[in-house]
């Protein structure tokens, strides 16, 4: 698809949406906008791509519009406007997301995968000297490929890869601390609580309570009922227990090899194929949408940005989708 026909079909897709459900919910006081929110919305979800396309960043998108896409979008804003307006649509992108998770028909999938994505927000070299960034309560973890500084991205994603929900925690925060959280909004109450601790449980399995930040809780979703499949970082009878008795939410993870009733190697390698919808939705985050480089200048800035690849990435599905194309195919789909 090339790219004028892939930013019609995004704006019709986005348009129509808009305005059957957001329209008339937004109060018209002041002054006609110079662009419409469809307009903003179509080049904030387009702007997230960066495989196939003339730009490779939200500032690169502005200037290319501004030089070749006037025909299209004749009054485009400058950048800083740019960026404010999209900034003040973020819960406009995350109801986006779960739209278009709904058009994909992903009350059909039996389960969701969850996992959590680190967010670097500098490296870890930069920490040691400024002590300090724009992100002032980003904290030192551990992920995948060693000590990182930032945040963790924890996403749910269903049978499909299809993306359901989503919050974001400090990169000190344990999984399960994100889970609870997560598990908790969807059900209505969001809170921390610690399941209760038995005399006899040894002290390595108590997990502190977190201290750096949680948010982006409008962005978890609604629960649909079904099984989460997590990693052994999601691990824990106590944190399963907890999770069911408090909320409803089962999440399936392999024991700790401490427990009584260890999984054998053919279960544990049932988990591992099952969970492969998350590994895939993340490599096609990391490498057609680049979200471990968003280069947001605020809490808010990172929040709008990575609602803005989520539903992105909902939106690429959709239209795979109606081209009868596999739904993984993003990398290609404009060319």
């Amino acid at each position: 698809m090339d790219l004028e026909t892939f930013f019609t079909t995004v704006y019709v897709l986005v348009d129509d949406w808009y305005k059957e459900q957001i329209a008339d919910l937004k109060p018209t006081v002041g002054a006609r906008a110079q662009m419409s929110d469809s307009e903003v919305l179509t080049l904030a979800l387009v702007g997230q791509w960066r495989v196939g396309v003339p730009w490779q960043s939200e500032r690169g998108l502005v200037r290319y519009i501004q030089a070749h896409g006037r025909e299209m979008f004749p009054r485009m804003l400058q950048v800083s406007a740019f960026n404010q307006r999209v900034r003040h649509l973020f819960g406009v992108l995350v109801s986006l997301q779960q739209a278009v998770a709904s058009w994909l028909g992903q009350e059909q999938d039996l389960y969701e995968c969850v996992d959590s994505l680190p967010l670097p927000a500098g490296t870890t070299g930069q920490y040691s000297r400024e002590k300090g960034h724009w992100l002032w309560n980003s904290r030192i973890g551990r992920g995948p490929g060693g000590w990182f500084w930032g945040d963790r991205w924890l996403v749910s994603v269903s049978a499909r890869g299809i993306l359901t929900g989503w919050l974001v925690g400090s990169a000190d925060i344990n999984d399960r601390w994100l889970m609870e959280a997560f598990v908790s909004c969807r059900a209505g109450i969001a809170q921390l609580v610690q399941p209760p601790r038995r005399s006899k449980d040894a002290k390595s399995q108590y997990t502190p309570p977190p201290v750096g930040f949680i948010g982006g809780l409008r962005a978890c979703g609604s629960s649909l009922d079904r099984p989460y499949l997590a990693d052994g970082n999601f691990n824990g009878r106590r944190w399963r227990d907890h999770w069911w008795s408090t909320y409803q939410a089962q999440v399936v993870t392999a024991p700790p090899y401490n427990e009584p009733h260890r999984w054998s190697r053919g279960w544990r390698s049932w988990l591992r194929r099952h969970r492969q919808p998350i590994e895939t939705a993340f490599a096609h985050l990391d490498i057609v949408f680049q979200v471990k480089r968003l280069q947001a200048h605020s809490r808010w800035g990172q929040f709008t940005r990575l609602a803005a690849k989520g539903a992105a990435y909902n939106i690429g599905l959709f239209i795979n989708q109606l081209l009868n194309r596999p739904l993984g195919a993003l990398g290609t789909l404009i060319c």
